[in-house]
């Protein structure tokens, strides 16, 4: 095992070391329990930081919920195709989530996320389906 290689993200944990394999191993501040956690374990327990422009964490009018910049009104005409431009003026949408409503599937009257969509494409989907 070598010493941590890398700052605990959450404060929820200590973190006690990285094994060869990349395993971090942590304890639970609160609990004293240990538990051993890949990279993406561990990722998951990251808080986004705070919106540089108005202070708040978890979406705001800057970002969406996977931190990643809204397009601002201005540019949705430029940028966003019109059938997706309503939809964008009212929820907001990042450029990467133009790549996701490209794969969104639209069937039987209602939207479905691809197999392999990630959190941000299911999000979308129940925003379609509720306007």
């Amino acid at each position: 095992m070598t010493e941590p290689e890398r700052p605990p993200h959450n404060p929820r944990h200590e973190h006690l070391s990285v094994s060869d394999s990349g395993l971090h191993y942590v304890r639970e501040k609160k609990s004293g329990l240990l538990r051993q956690l890949t990279d993406s374990e561990l990722n998951d327990f990251d808080d986004p930081p705070p919106c540089e422009q108005c202070g708040e964490q978890f979406g705001c009018e800057h970002y969406n919920c996977a931190r990643e910049p809204l397009i601002a009104e201005p540019e949705i005409d430029a940028h966003v195709p019109e059938q997706w431009r309503a939809f964008a003026r009212e929820a907001g949408i990042s450029n990467n989530d133009l790549e996701r409503l490209r794969v969104i599937e639209h069937r039987d009257g209602e939207y479905h996320a691809v197999a392999n969509g990630d959190m941000r494409m299911q999000e979308l989907v129940l925003l379609l389906n509720e306007t």
